[in-house]
């Protein structure tokens, strides 16, 4: 066997010149250079330097460019494009400003509103250690059918309980993990991600090697045994956090498996459940079932949750923007109706507001530094003037007829210095009216005259004011109330008056008839308390005239026939002193608490936003009508010369899908495919070829024109076939049982 020359016989020494050591080191050939095969070891030999990352040169242009256009505001001109620059970039500030104001709150009280169930979900934990000997600690989560709240609950928990103890927390979805392999590689990388702190990114977690430099499989948990071993740590919680969702032998397989690695990883597992513990228990098996050692726990419910937002998101005194009737109404409906989550809420609020700085120029007055000379243009004066509540300001000062009423509201009319002060003033006017309408609902709950939850009545309020008057049936609920009823109505209004609510961010009145009827009722309720008293060491029982235990019946025979009568009993002194002390807190009451609607404040506007068909298109799907739409009309989605609207009936110019929908709307329910494709074939080809065929005409019908003919029917079919399965696919037809040839249509509903 010859053997093969050598690569150094094939090249020219060179002599005359000396060989530095970096060239001795390349010319030199190691004994493993012509081995068959070899272990490459990286981390024998040389370090091998690292490639230094590159950096993007960025120009000085592309950096002034990105400057203007952080610079350039969102929102777009109003007032027919003459409102200034300045303006709309102060309107999209109160936006952000505003809204990020509103979404701390919510944030904030999202957050203490699953205080309890964390507390609760952490004692749990620090306590299954010692009390389960050979099952895995589980805790099942109520959580309702409010799916969207779980993201929050679970980052709290991750944060709650991996603050009290070293610890790792993994959270399973069911999208995510839809077999036992992919569920333990979710396990193990979300593992590595919470001890890292960092993200689960695939692509920048590495699966770790054991100490005889073996790599671990991805889904192998000795990988997460090595990785605690290295960084020891009390619970590995793993968190179900749409339970119901995954595979009920799935679930069984994991905490089978969890449970055998229990000894070496300490595993605790976490089920979100948004039925009940008894249904889940149903679906997995009984051996899995005895592994486990759990507790329920139950989480707010979202009724209460958003009564909760509501108050403080919507209705609390110091919010920016107060939302009308309809639009709120609308919003709680469709949280009832169709058992929408809490961020479903969260979202057409955000919406609501953006709209109304988007779209409003006179939003600007809810700034306190916005209504000013330099900032109000004339364009505003003008559109002040033509709002519905200047209208009924300047209507109600012409009837009074006095001459300060005639002055002011002519000054209005013609001066604009004059209009611009009362613009500043808004705000103040604003106040003023939120705060009484808070009391007075505040004070309608109290006297029991308020039916339903709080949100309901602040939409009627918004809607139509706060009725206060005798015919309310706020002075009946008063007159009907015992003494200790009417002792604690009176704690709560004068707590009103004096303190203000916490939960609404009501301020203590101030106003000059706020605090002439705080002492009325100051005195009442001393007046009661001696009252009291006085009859408690007396030994009888208070009563007045109103009460039922005034009221006795009397029985009269006369003639044989018995009559009844309804008489007054008689009444001590300290009951008719009761009496007065009734009729004048409900006088009190029925004068003082009510408040007209918010379209009776001047340029209430400008803080009120009640629209509700911008949110009802974005919030309600109407997908039948969008479809119909673009098929019947394509021109106004598509904006083409070709698919304008005519009066000579179907163009054949449209695109095949609306072709077909509109000799779809003349058929009955059954479609004959062959005829459905002779009708296209006809339309089509008579609007595409009519020059081409007066043409093959007039050259004798050629053999390239049938070539082109037959080119143009393939063409026209495959157009035909694809509009047909966009209809099937929009669910306009279906395949028919009762005839193969034939589909059938799909009626909506």
């Amino acid at each position: 066997m010859q053997s093969r020359p050598s690569l150094l016989a094939t090249v020219p020494l060179h002599t005359e010149r000396a060989m530095g050591p970096d060239e001795q080191a390349r010319d030199t050939f190691a004994q493993e250079d012509h081995q068959v095969a070899y272990v490459f070891d990286p981390d024998d030999g040389e370090t091998h330097r690292e490639r230094p990352s590159k950096r993007r040169r960025v120009s000085k242009q592309t950096k002034r460019t990105s400057a203007a256009s952080e610079a350039e505001p969102l929102f777009v001109p109003l007032l027919n494009g003459k409102e200034s620059a300045a303006c709309v970039r102060l309107r999209q500030r109160l936006y952000e400003e505003s809204w990020a104001k509103v979404d701390a709150r919510l944030q904030g009280m999202l957050r203490e509103s699953n205080l309890a169930t964390l507390e609760q979900v952490t004692a749990f934990v620090a306590a299954a250690g010692s009390e389960c000997d050979d099952q895995i600690p589980a805790a099942f989560i109520i959580t309702g059918p409010n799916i969207a709240s779980q993201d929050l609950l679970f980052e709290q928990l991750s944060e709650t309980l991996q603050l009290v103890s070293a610890s790792r927390f993994v959270r399973l979805r069911s999208a995510e993990a839809a077999s036992l392999k992919a569920a333990l590689k979710r396990t193990i990388r979300g593992a590595a991600a919470s001890a890292g702190g960092g993200d689960d990114d695939e692509d920048s977690l590495q699966v770790g090697t054991g100490q005889d430099g073996r790599k671990y499989l991805d889904y192998d948990l000795e990988a997460l045994e090595a990785s605690i071993r290295a960084q020891p740590c009390e619970h590995v919680y793993v968190a179900f956090q749409d339970s119901e969702s995954f595979d009920s032998g799935l679930i069984s397989d994991l905490i089978t498996l969890f449970h055998s690695w229990r000894p070496r990883i300490p595993f605790t597992l976490l089920f979100g459940i948004a039925t009940s513990v008894e249904l889940l228990q149903a679906r997995l098996l009984k051996s899995a079932c005895r592994l486990v050692y759990g507790a329920q726990f139950d989480c707010v419910q979202t009724e209460a949750i958003l009564e909760t937002l509501f108050r403080g998101a919507v209705a609390a005194c110091d919010v920016p923007l107060r939302l009308g009737a309809p639009l709120l109404r609308g919003m709680l409906d469709r949280q009832h109706d169709q058992i929408a989550g809490v961020q479903a809420f969260v979202s057409s609020l955000k919406y609501a507001y953006m709209c109304h700085f988007y779209a409003n120029p006179l939003s600007i007055s809810t700034s306190l530094e916005a209504p000013q000379a330099d900032a109000v243009q004339p364009e505003h004066m003008d559109a002040l003037r033509t709002l519905p509540s200047f209208r009924s300001h300047v209507e109600r000062a012409v009837e009074l007829g006095d001459e300060s009423s005639l002055r002011h509201a002519r000054s209005l009319l013609e001066d604009d210095e004059y209009l611009l002060a009362r613009l500043q003033d808004s705000n103040e006017d604003r106040r003023r009216w939120v705060e009484r309408l808070l009391r007075a609902l505040l004070v309608r709950e109290a006297a029991g005259a308020q039916r339903g939850v709080f949100s309901r009545a602040y939409v009627n309020a918004m809607a139509d004011g706060v009725d206060t008057s005798e015919e309310s049936g706020v002075a009946e609920s008063i007159r009907r109330m015992s003494v200790e009823e009417l002792s604690v109505l009176l704690r709560r209004a004068l707590g009103l008056l004096t303190e203000g609510d916490p939960r609404l961010n009501l301020a203590p009145a101030s106003d000059d008839a706020d605090l002439r009827l705080q002492t009325a009722l100051r005195a009442h309720a001393a007046e009661l308390e001696a009252l009291r008293e006085t009859a408690q060491s007396q030994g009888f029982t208070l009563r007045s005239k109103y009460s039922g235990q005034s009221k006795v019946m009397r029985t009269t025979v006369i003639a044989q026939r018995v009559q009844l009568s309804q008489d007054s009993a008689a009444l001590r002194d300290e009951d008719k002193r009761l009496t007065e002390i009734v009729d004048d807190v409900a006088r009190l009451v029925a004068t003082h608490f009510g408040v007209t609607g918010p379209g009776d404040v001047l340029f209430s506007e400008g803080w009120t936003y009640e629209s509700r068909s911008p949110a009802r298109e974005v919030f309600v799907p109407r997908p039948r009508a969008a479809f119909e739409r673009s098929l019947g009309r394509p021109h106004d989605y598509l904006g083409c010369s070709c698919c304008a609207p005519s009066e000579g009936g179907i163009q054949a110019t449209l695109p095949a899908t609306a072709v077909l929908y509109q000799l779809y709307l003349e058929t009955g329910s059954l479609i004959n495919v062959a005829d459905l494709w002779a009708a296209f074939d006809a339309l089509v080809s008579g609007g595409d070829g009519d020059g081409d065929n007066s043409n093959k005409v007039a050259a004798g019908a050629d053999e390239a024109g049938h070539d082109a003919e037959a080119t143009g029917e393939r063409e026209r079919l495959v157009m035909f076939y694809r509009g047909l399965a966009e209809l099937r696919a929009l669910g306009y037809v279906k395949a028919s049982k009762k005839k193969p040839d034939h589909v059938a249509k799909v009626k909506w509903l």
